[in-house]
């Protein structure tokens, strides 16, 4: 699979929060190289077109924390895989986990997908 990021910042929250079926990141640049945490979402936000509030990850208890990295200066990527893709979210979350060591641990299982990919907060 190769992965697409899309970056988001506190400018740009609301676009975050109708992505669905992704994986994503929170990057803060003092961590260099390696992104903050790593995770998947069938449902990202709030502002879901068919209205998928309450399950959202980030749904309105959560949101908080999500405004305050943004306003904090963390960036946050998101990349779409779809719906049928998202099946084996959690092996590419996992590939994404070995090839990045993000600094928030995570539990690492052996369950991978292979993935082509490059850190997007070195694009600029």
């Amino acid at each position: 699979m190769h992965l697409i990021w899309k970056r988001f910042d506190f400018d740009s929250i609301e676009g975050a929060l109708s992505q669905s079926f992704c994986l994503y990141a929170f990057h803060h640049p003092q961590d260099g190289d390696r992104p903050f945490y790593i995770g998947k979402a069938k449902y990202f936000g709030t502002k879901q077109p068919a209205h998928y509030e309450r399950s959202a990850r980030y749904n309105s208890g959560y949101l908080h924390l999500l405004v305050g990295m943004l306003r904090s200066g963390f960036s946050l990527y998101i990349a779409p895989i779809g719906e049928l893709a998202y099946t084996d979210a959690e092996s590419y979350e996992q590939e994404l986990i070995k090839q990045w060591n993000p600094i928030r641990n995570k539990k690492i299982t052996t369950k991978c997908k292979v993935l082509v990919t490059k850190k997007p907060w070195n694009d600029t």
